[in-house]
């Protein structure tokens, strides 16, 4: 028999922790829509771990910085929130980010170019804190929008 996951305490049902998870990363996402990466951050356990495309672990306080860069970057981001789906402690996430081009990034100067792009994701909350994220943007067409590729290049891939 497979093992189940226990609810948080103060939870009387599955429906009741899945809620409060969903709720625990929709605030997350209205923290970062206020350009407030420090209340952001309240919601991460000390020890979060990030994995990207590859897998590899990212430790918090490097996902930070480089969120950091971003904001800084693209001082307008916004994140919209398509779906947040919940089943016992994990939350997945389908995402657009918005913002302008109005700092340096990836060494390429503000262009003033408004971009777009995809985010998924999966997060793991413990006690109403994100312990764990996974997640992967379409990087390539970021890339693509600010003129570091070519502009038919992901064409063949659409």
């Amino acid at each position: 028999m497979p093992a189940q996951r226990e609810n948080p305490p103060g939870n009387d049902s599955p429906g009741a922790s899945t809620a409060a998870n969903k709720a625990v990363v929709r605030q997350m996402i209205d923290t970062w829509n206020n350009g407030d990466l420090a209340g952001m951050m309240r919601f991460w356990s000390p020890d979060m771990v990030h994995h990207g495309r590859d897998g590899s672990p990212m430790p918090g306080a490097d996902v930070a910085a480089e969120m950091a860069r971003f904001m800084r970057a693209f001082p307008d981001l916004r994140l919209t929130v398509h779906s947040l789906v919940a089943e016992d402690d994990l939350v997945s996430t389908r995402l657009t980010v918005e913002g302008t081009h109005q700092g340096e990034y990836l060494g390429l100067p503000p262009t003033g170019r408004k971009v777009s792009c995809a985010l998924l994701g999966q997060l793991r909350i413990d006690s109403g804190t994100v312990v764990e994220h996974w997640g992967v943007a379409d990087g390539l067409y970021l890339l693509e929008q600010l003129g570091l590729l070519p502009a038919d290049l992901l064409q063949a891939t659409a």
